[in-house]
């Protein structure tokens, strides 16, 4: 059921009076990670609201008993085995039903998507979030889940998201998020399939005004610009044909018709992406520096405030509802274990 457990080996935890113990130490808390998978999966059913809440209450247990207790791994590792475990569950809930999918696995999905979200926007540094067990659970997830189509007109370039009721903006953006925190990611391995999925969500719908695109270009150009150094030319590889569909599809409502009508990617030559990677350096672009920092970064940041730090600040109201019932929970089963000494007194 769970091909992902004996697979992982990105944390190995040696005994400290036996070295030679720490395969099986290792192999004690993949199971009791497997526990808790089961517990989450099996023990609480449902896919509403309620058994999310519930479910939520395992993690905020596990981050209850951190603040007191030293765990043999980091909760990092723990937070992401389970995740990589749900997303397991998840796909096989899918090849169960002959690839149909349900509403519980929609439901299941969605969840996941804003928690997987949540998870790797906690920080800038992902490098120890994202193994290639999580690529293969999300990705798969967002295929099924970020569904787009043509407007029935023909016309690719006026294609519209499906909304099928009223999460499903929340679940698009978080994807898409998701997808960028990918493409951030120093292993190439993980920015290839992000970059083939934005890719095609850009040329399979119109960007949604001035706000969203400045928030698209920007989040590329700080990668970009975070591997300038680095000359990394399969990275860039990756990137700039992104960033020229963002430029092509944003052009005149950015204004760089104005502001910088001599960007590289504009023109169609053989040499335009790299011409584009020395144009948009900063030792030698003063013109892209300031278009970004003048007329992107505000319009991005405006994007950011309206657009996706409700969603996390959503994510953090229902942590603290986890978090609030799971101390209720406590509450009530220490009365009851004090009723119950009571009785033999």
């Amino acid at each position: 059921m769970f091909p992902y457990l004996i697979q992982d080996t990105s944390f190995f935890v040696p005994s400290q009076a036996n070295p030679e113990d720490g395969g099986l130490l290792e192999e004690l808390c993949e199971t009791l990670i497997l526990t808790i998978v089961m517990i989450l999966w099996k023990g609480i059913t449902g896919s509403d609201d309620e058994a999310w809440i519930i479910r939520g209450q395992v993690f905020s247990a596990l981050h209850y008993l951190h603040r007191d207790y030293e765990f043999y791994l980091p909760i990092v590792y723990i937070e992401r085995r389970i995740l990589e475990l749900s997303m397991e569950t998840c796909l096989n809930d899918l090849r169960a039903s002959g690839g149909k999918t349900t509403s519980t696995y929609e439901n299941n999905c969605r969840e996941l998507i804003k928690i997987v979200d949540d998870f790797l926007s906690q920080t800038t540094e992902t490098n120890d979030r994202i193994t290639e067990n999580f690529i293969n659970g999300i990705l798969p997830i967002l295929d099924t889940m970020l569904i787009f189509e043509e407007n029935g007109t023909g016309d690719q370039t006026a294609s519209t998201l499906i909304s099928h009721d009223e999460h499903w903006t929340e679940t698009s953006l978080t994807g898409l998020n998701i997808l960028l925190n990918l493409l951030s990611h120093s292993n190439v391995s993980y920015c290839g399939p992000a970059s083939v999925r934005i890719h095609s969500l850009l040329h399979s719908r119109p960007l949604n005004g001035r706000e969203e695109a400045a928030y698209l270009l920007s989040n590329v150009n700080t990668v970009i610009s975070s591997i300038s150094q680095n000359e990394d030319c399969e990275h860039f590889g990756y990137l700039l044909p992104i960033m020229k569909t963002i430029i092509d599809k944003s052009y005149e409502i950015l204004q760089m018709n104005v502001q910088i009508p001599n960007v590289p990617l504009r023109k169609a030559t053989s040499t335009a992406l790299d011409d584009f990677r020395q144009y948009c350096s900063a030792s030698n672009s003063q013109e892209w520096q300031m278009f970004i920092q003048r007329h992107i970064e505000p319009l991005a940041e405006h994007y950011r405030s309206m657009s996706i730090r409700p969603f996390h600040m959503n994510m953090k109201i229902w942590w603290n509802n986890c978090y609030e019932m799971m101390m209720v929970g406590i509450h009530k089963r220490n009365r009851q274990i004090g009723e119950e000494k009571l009785k033999f007194q």
